[in-house]
């Protein structure tokens, strides 16, 4: 009985047909929620809940019939610190008999599997689940593949016109044929893998089933090892009768003391073994973790145990890895543990099946992980791609806008789902500002001639929005019978390419107006001088050599800004940096501007500070920026230039005037290429190079330019240079 007591295993021996508790170690009592006081009671009068519950008429079966009676995972309702609780059990009553065959006693053997029972439906729960994602994984898939029979459509029109487009084209050409395989692959993987799982759910259930049989029979052994010595009982009978392999090993060389035929049909041995040791009988488990575990069971006198321990066997010569379920408990005769009780049970079906669960499992993470990688590079290709894309159904709707075309049409997803390819809430516009019709737009014109159209553009007039230009290619997509489903789109914004092509026919017309100017009138008083030269008064003489001059220096100034722009555009402005103050670039660059002007010219500020520049084209920004106050604002009666040391490390230099001021529309566009505007309704001549130079002149010199203005307040330039 002490081994029983020791077991951790819920225990508990009735006798008599009244069922009297005769034994119940605390592991049992715990279950019960009951103590000591109940073992000499009749089982319904220490268990008063059991009342209405099967147990009780159980017993009477097993005692009746003395037939073990067996139950997996059955209700039972319990008093437990005065409240009902309701667990669940796997239980044995198992008749135990004499040597005329009568009934003795009823051994009741249990396990607590509410744990087990709750884990395994939140399995089933979780399985439920994973099949739900699985069918909207399926119905994803065919979208997947729809997505991709018409991307692949595209890919096959693109051009090579646009490298970057076509490029990414090959790229979503072969996603889809690997997204394909791996959906093919995934489709079939799960099919296999349930088939797996149901399999291995039935595997799961006898494994269960067999390792609780031999828990039940090791709690059997334990508990009756020490009955034999107030019984009857024979120890060799309970061994023989044992329905899972069992062998008493004795003394420090293991010797085999009792075995049945369950363990001999394990090890492959015969009675032949009884006697000998062991490690005798089976050489190859010296050093494997079963044999260590025995031993430690022995010196230890602790029961130990293991699941799906694999060991390496010798079966006809041959070594073979097996898994095993082992329970050792130590035997103990007077108090002294003399050797150990070996239960084994063989799993190795169950394992290897769990196993090959397991790579199924890794298996389908990884053509799930690559699916998902697939989508994700295939949407990050159409998120990522410099080109709007859009794609139009048979009716023109469009049914799809990537982030770049939302970012150039200005409009959500949503709102661009809303609106067909011609929608006359915006006006479509030739190149020369005339309506566009809607069968010259080239996404009609793809759709009436089912061929790609390239590079085609148009203007965009959204209210209250400027003008923009596209260039759009497009393609028809088509069904597997050559039906015309609809068309895609990519297009960009070329508004900057429109502009700056505009911007250098204007600055064309302008220079060659700028040059002519100049050019004519020193054509005219040299010819002059030369036909009327000896009949001239030397003082008209003199101001038609004084025109030319003139003449000749603003032809010079209109070349070297063509020459300045340039150098500028081919990285080639050079510096001459050297050590100069403030009042040294005003004295050099604006001491002639009273010559020329009524307007007061005022000079301000920390003017002695010293800068690291190159003087020349530092003043020429100076000068630019006088000479605009002079020209813009001539009613302004003063000119400020102000000095000002903002921090340790720079100076800002600014020109204000008292003018009209700019549009706060324009302020933007000042310092841009070629921008001319006609100010406050006048014209003024130049070639609108004079802020772009200047700019960029600031610019190499690490220094930041801008401009301040409000309409009737006048304008303040001005610029920033390191100290």
């Amino acid at each position: 009985m002490k081994i029983l007591q020791q077991s951790g295993d819920p225990t508990a021996m009735y006798t008599g047909p009244e069922f009297t508790i005769q034994f119940a170690n605390n592991a049992i009592l715990a279950i019960w929620g009951k103590d000591e006081s109940v073992i000499g009671h009749r089982f319904e009068n220490a268990l008063p809940e059991m009342k209405g519950q099967p147990f009780a008429d159980l017993l009477k079966q097993v005692w009746e019939s003395k037939e073990i009676y067996e139950a997996n995972e059955m209700p039972a309702t319990l008093d437990i610190h005065g409240e009902p609780i309701t667990s669940y059990f796997n239980f044995t009553f198992k008749p135990i008999l004499n040597k005329e065959g009568d009934i003795y006693c009823i051994l009741h053997t249990a396990k607590d599997v509410t744990e087990l029972i709750r884990t395994r439906d939140a399995v089933l729960e979780k399985e439920r689940k994973e099949e739900e994602i699985k069918k909207e994984l399926r119905a994803s898939n065919e979208g997947l593949r729809s997505n991709n029979q018409e991307l692949y459509t595209l890919n096959k029109e693109y051009t090579v016109t646009n490298e970057k487009l076509g490029a990414s084209n090959k790229i979503i050409q072969d996603l889809n044929l690997q997204i394909k395989k791996e959906n093919n692959e995934l489709l079939s993987g799960n099919r296999k893998f349930q088939d797996d799982i149901t399999n291995l759910g039935d595997l799961n259930k006898n494994l269960a089933s067999r390792n609780q049989e031999l828990k039940d029979l090791n709690d059997t052994i334990t508990q009756l090892n020490n009955k034999l010595s107030e019984s009857d009982i024979s120890f060799t009978n309970l061994i023989d009768q044992a329905p899972v392999a069992i062998m008493l090993l004795k003394g420090d060389d293991f010797v085999i003391t009792m075995i049945n035929d369950a363990m001999l049909a394990l090890i492959e041995k015969d009675y032949s073994v009884i006697g000998k040791s062991l490690f005798e009988v089976l050489p190859e488990l010296k050093g494997q973790p079963a044999a260590e575990m025995l031993i430690k069971t022995y010196r230890m006198g602790t029961p130990n145990s293991d699941h799906s321990n694999p060991v390496i066997l010798n079966r006809d010569g041959q070594f073979e890895e097996r898994y095993f379920t082992f329970n050792y408990t130590p035997f103990i005769e007077d108090g002294k543990v003399t050797g150990v009780i070996d239960m084994a049970v063989e799993v190795t079906t169950q394992v290897m099946a769990i196993q090959e669960r397991e790579s199924i499992i890794i298996e389908k993470s990884v053509l799930e992980e690559t699916l998902r990688k697939s989508e994700q590079r295939l949407q990050g290709i159409l998120e990522t791609m410099a080109e709007g894309v859009g794609v139009i159904d048979a009716t023109g709707q469009l049914v799809y806008a990537n982030p770049m075309a939302q970012q150039i049409l200005g409009l959500s997803e949503s709102k661009i789902k809303e609106r067909t390819y011609d929608d006359p809430k915006w006006q479509n516009l030739r190149l020369d500002g005339t309506l566009l019709p809607s069968e010259e737009h080239p996404m009609s014109i793809m759709m009436s001639t089912q061929k790609p159209v390239y590079d085609h553009e148009v203007g965009v007039k959204a209210p209250e929005r400027d003008i923009m230009y596209i260039s759009i290619n497009a393609a028809p997509l088509f069904d597997d019978e050559g039906n015309l489903t609809g068309g895609i789109g990519t297009f960009m914004d070329v508004t900057t390419r429109r502009m700056i092509t505009q911007g250098k026919e204007d600055f064309i017309s302008i220079a060659s107006h700028e040059l002519k100017t100049p050019v004519t009138a020193l054509k005219a008083s040299l010819q002059l001088l030369q036909r009327s030269h000896d009949r001239l008064p030397p003082e008209s003489r003199a101001k038609l050599l004084d025109q030319s001059i003139k003449s000749l220096d603003k032809l010079s100034g209109l070349i070297n800004s063509l020459l300045d722009t340039s150098r500028i555009e081919q990285g080639q402005l050079k510096l001459d940096k050297r050590p100069f103050t403030i009042s040294e670039l005003f004295d050099d660059c604006c001491s002639n501007f009273s010559q020329i002007t009524d307007q007061e010219i005022i000079f301000e500020g920390d003017i002695y500070e010293q800068v690291m520049a190159d003087n020349q084209q530092i003043g020429q920004v100076m000068i630019n920026f006088i000479s605009n106050a002079i020209k813009y604002a001539p009613e302004s009666k003063q000119v400020i230039i102000t000095a000002k040391k903002i921090s340790d490390h720079e100076i800002k230099i600014s020109v204000r005037d008292q003018g009209p001021g700019i549009p706060k529309e324009k302020l933007e566009h000042l310092f841009k290429r070629y921008y001319r505007t006609n100010y406050h309704g006048q014209k003024f001549t130049g070639l609108g190079l004079g802020l772009f130079i200047s700019g960029d002149i600031i610019k190499e010199h690490g220094g930041r330019i801008g401009v301040e203005s409000e309409e009737g307040k006048g304008s303040e330039f001005w610029f920033t240079l390191p100290i």
